[in-house]
Parts: structure tokens; C-alpha cells; sequence
């Protein structure tokens, strides 16, 4: 984990997958974090930016985000 911006790197659809098990267990930000070798505010963004999705559909395909889907 590093505070340095140059050294952000993308979320791959496992991580993402792997960030919603550990938060559907009951797992804290800081505690995913520490799993995926995030820092705990990335963790919440992606977790917000999930949220702000959910309902939404692609403009492209019509079909609901495959995070959401299930």
C-alpha cells in the first residue's frame, strides 16, 4: 500500500469480486484493505462508486453492470 498517486493502479474484476465477498462477510474497509493491498479509502471509494451504480444500466448493452447482476 502506498500514499504515492503515481503508483495507483486499476481494479481488476477478481479484485472487485474478491472487495464484494469480503464486504458481503461483514469485513471492514481497513480490514479488506490489508487483504487486497489497498488502503482503506480506496476500499470505500470503490465500495461508493458501487453503490452509486447499482440500478444503472450500461448505455452501450442495455444490461444492468455485471457487478450488480445475480
Amino acid at each position: 500500500m502506498s500514499n504515492n498517486r503515481l503508483e495507483i493502479r486499476p481494479w481488476s474484476a477478481e479484485e472487485e469480486a474478491h472487495l464484494l465477498a469480503l464486504f458481503d462477510r461483514g469485513m471492514t474497509a481497513s480490514e479488506i484493505g490489508q487483504r487486497l493491498g489497498r488502503t482503506r479509502l480506496a476500499v470505500y471509494g470503490r465500495l461508493q462508486r458501487f453503490r452509486k451504480q447499482q440500478g444503472r444500466v450500461s448505455r452501450i448493452t442495455g444490461r444492468v453492470f455485471a457487478q450488480w447482476a445475480g
